[in-house]
């Protein structure tokens, strides 16, 4: 049977994200989703980058913009849950 090792069990961080994150978390997702697709970077974050990762709602990827190659922020599958549930529990 397989166990979970203690690294994997903590793997998110389980705390209520803050309020600041969930807004940083919403124009994230506006800015993927807008027309023009506009990828969030780290600036855009600022000290909600660790927390949001942590809980496993964003994930990163390097890609080329401009002719440079940048660090780009993309909320996950479980961060556009959180999103749409927090909206319902909000009402």
């Amino acid at each position: 049977m397989y166990e979970e090792t203690e690294k994997e069990r903590t793997k998110y961080s389980f705390r209520p994200p803050t309020k600041r994150m969930i807004e940083k978390l919403k124009e994230c997702l506006e800015k993927e989703t807008s027309n023009i697709q506009i990828p969030c970077l780290p600036e855009d974050m600022k000290s909600s980058l660790a927390g949001l990762y942590k809980r496993g709602f964003i994930n990163t990827k390097m890609e080329k913009v401009n002719n440079k190659r940048v660090l780009c922020i993309y909320v996950t599958d479980e961060g556009k849950n959180f999103l749409s549930s927090y909206k319902y529990r909000k009402k």
